[in-house]
């Protein structure tokens, strides 16, 4: 029968192949005549660009992504959803985690966790294309040979997005399914999870074999080699984590979930101490490589002094050299551009430069409805390296958020583009470098440079009630930043969102960068028992100098990150787990590492925010000798009557309260009670309701989902 294909008017007189694999526009629908996708390269081409645009677009990190994003982690939190002069817009992390996903309503508009439908049609389109690849006229033998390699990657990260959300799948291998046949035509059951990851392993092997090591400019974010042995790195070690990998977390969670025909449990049952082995060799074959470094600028005359206790051998030997604090930050700002970044192995620059309205502050373009949680904050590491809880006397750490009297007494540059406010709270003082390059606080200074409005340039950004971007400047929306933290990650000093002439620098988004692999490495070790100097100094210490700390090794367990991932007690595990957590915030894995270690009950955790110096009284929050605020509960009511000048706000959650409001906990600080929820689960989603309608084979449904 001869299939047909509908090719858009619009596309009609397009001449070139796309230049971003993940950001494709020129492509065909889904129908057009068969014969006439291999009658020409110009054909084939936009046949795939259509296999590639029904891809999920992995730069939305924020809202309308297919994953649930940072706020579905325990990175960061929204307070509900915003308009963005169209229509209301909903964080799916959010959602998730708030019980608002359910077994039939599993998206919104434009985002939707149930990824299966779109991914199987990716991968059909594949195998449309992979028998006829040979028949297209004016292909020569090299493009037809990286063609098919191209091809195979696509279809292989099509059902890595499938494993990721719903989990074991259907594996087709090249069989073109075709449509309006009776059911008993689709009766095909489940691959194991270990078996659906190996498939996509050798199939992204095999592609990397004929794939280019690097990409021209006119072709970014089309796969490489490196990209694809990098997914295969990244695969492996989820496969060889607690969720997956046998033993009593996989029992608890997966002792029930097996295959009707043969009753092999869809997750093993057994721990295999040998895939750690196999995730840490997929890492070193990546390193291996040797065609990624990590990213660094030259020092300048606006780099601090190293620390005393950090090594000032040029880098790598040290940390001398280089400008810390740019060598990390100008990779996510746009200022390193993503041909040039040596650590960028694979990426996209779809959507995240059009994401930045929701940590931009109210009243300055944003919204301001990411917030960050204060175990994030804590997370970073003083300046020599030392944590907040053991802080030296050369770099001390003062724990007074909002309190006046302890503030900084001058500016003070840390960089070319970056300078610390005088009269900034000590608590943000002395920290490392990426502390700045990734968390805006109430302090920082965000700099506008590219509006030519001189009232909207070089503003120091406060968040608590009452302040410039406080929950006073959100109005009928109520949508602020709840805890006084937000992301910095991806701001550029010329990025404006509201003046004259205001323009956003266009960021790539690291979809896997040669950082990630050395943690990857690293952690496989670890579990191993095989972490030792050698490694240590060949994949975290080099992270952490290239940020201007110290990177020795450490002598016992950290008990801060031993209490929050309960459990571990390898001083190994938690270092690499501490320093994921730093260097690849905010890059959407930090959700895929919670899940894979089993650590989801940790979205639940309370989100504390800013330090309070004593409830029932007003204090000076700005510093111009005028009381500003009060915080006041049941116990501590305000004493005497309203104060003019004083924004008032009642903590309603004590200790034993139910409510979704403010509290205070033990330490004194603000905690937003946000009433998130988990179960296990939420460790898979859902197959969808139709797909098992019509092959009730891919039952049973993945565990507590309804079916």
């Amino acid at each position: 029968m001869k299939k047909s294909f509908i090719i858009p008017l619009a596309l009609v007189g397009l001449l070139t192949a796309s230049c971003n694999f993940l950001n494709v526009d020129d492509y065909f629908e889904d129908t057009f005549s068969e014969e006439r996708i291999f009658e020409s390269q110009y054909n084939i081409e936009r046949y795939f660009n259509g296999a590639v645009n029904q891809l999920p677009k992995e730069g939305r990190i924020y809202y309308w992504c297919s994953v649930p994003g940072a706020t579905g982690s325990d990175e960061a939190v929204s307070c509900g959803t915003f308009y963005n002069g169209i229509l209301d817009v909903s964080f799916p992390g959010t959602e998730l985690t708030t019980d608002k996903i359910t077994y039939t309503e599993t998206g919104g508009w434009d985002w939707n966790f149930n990824v299966w439908p779109n991914c199987y049609k990716v991968i059909r389109k594949v195998n449309t294309i992979l028998p006829h690849i040979d028949e297209v006229p004016d292909m020569n033998a090299f493009d037809k040979m990286e063609f098919r390699a191209r091809a195979r990657f696509l279809r292989a990260y099509a059902y890595y997005w499938i494993l990721q959300n719903q989990g074991p799948m259907i594996l087709v291998g090249d069989q073109v399914l075709n449509t309006n046949e009776t059911p008993d035509y689709y009766q095909a059951e489940r691959s194991t999870y270990d078996e659906c990851v190996d498939y996509i392993c050798s199939e992204l092997e095999a592609a990397a074999e004929s794939l280019e090591t690097e990409q021209p400019l006119d072709l970014f974010g089309s796969p490489t080699k490196g990209a694809a042995l990098a997914l295969v790195a990244r695969l492996r070690l989820q496969a060889a984590s607690p969720l997956f990998n046998g033993g009593a977390t996989a029992r608890r969670y997966f002792g029930a979930f097996k295959r009707k025909s043969d009753g092999v449990h869809y997750i093993s049952q057994t721990y295999d101490e040998s895939k750690w082995a196999v995730a840490a060799a997929a890492a070193k074959r990546v390193i291996d490589l040797g065609i990624y470094r990590l990213h660094t600028v030259p020092a300048d005359e606006y780099t601090l002094p190293l620390p005393s206790n950090v090594p000032s051998d040029p880098f790598p030997a040290g940390a001398g050299g280089i400008d810390p604090f740019r060598s990390y930050s100008e990779m996510f700002t746009g200022e390193t551009t993503n041909v040039t970044n040596p650590e960028l192995i694979w990426g996209t620059t779809q959507n995240i430069t059009d994401q930045q309205d929701v940590v931009f502050p109210l009243k300055l373009g944003g919204n301001s409805s990411i917030s960050i949680p204060q175990r994030i904050v804590d997370a970073y590491r003083m300046a020599d390296g030392r944590d907040i809880n053991n802080a030296s006397a050369e770099y001390p750490y003062e724990d007074r958020p909002y309190d006046q009297t302890c503030v900084t007494a001058a500016d003070k540059q840390l960089s070319k583009n970056y300078t610390l406010p005088g009269g900034t709270y000590k608590a943000y003082d002395n920290r490392e470098p990426r502390f700045y390059a990734s968390i805006g606080f109430s302090g920082t200074l965000w700099q506008m440079q590219s509006t030519t409005s001189e009232e909207m340039r070089n503003k120091i950004v406060e968040y608590y009630n009452g302040a410039n971007a406080g929950k006073n400047q959100a109005g009928v929306t109520n949508i602020y930043n709840l805890t006084g933290y937000t992301c910095y990650k991806y701001v550029h000093p010329r990025d404006a969102r509201t003046g004259s002439n205001a323009r956003t620098v266009q960021k790539t988004f690291p979809l896997i960068r040669y950082a990630e692999i050395l943690l990857n490495e690293a952690e496989a070790k670890a579990e191993l028992g095989e972490m030792d100097q050698t490694v240590w100094e060949k994949t975290i210490r080099p992270l952490r100098e290239r940020s201007g700390v110290n990177g020795a090794m450490p002598a016992t367990a950290d008990p801060y990150l031993a209490s929050y991932y309960d459990g571990v007690t390898d001083k190994w595990i938690l270092e690499c787990r501490r320093e994921r957590s730093i260097e690849l915030y905010m890059e959407n894995t930090r959700r895929n590492d919670l899940m894979r270690w089993r650590m989801g009950h940790k979205l639940t955790v309370e989100l504390a925010g800013i330090y309070i110096p004593e409830l029932g009284k007003p204090f000076d929050m700005n510093g111009d000798g005028k009381n500003d605020l009060c915080f006041y509960s049941k116990s501590h009511p305000k004493s005497g009557s309203n104060q003019a000048g004083v924004s008032y706000v009642e903590v309603t959650a004590e200790e034993g309260d139910n409510v979704t409001t403010y509290g205070v906990n033990k330490d004194n600080c603000l905690v937003y009670i946000l009433d998130r929820e988990w179960a296990d689960y939420k460790y898979l989603y859902p197959v969808p309701k139709n797909a098992i309608d019509i092959n009730p084979n891919l039952r049973p449904q993945n565990p507590g989902w309804d079916d």
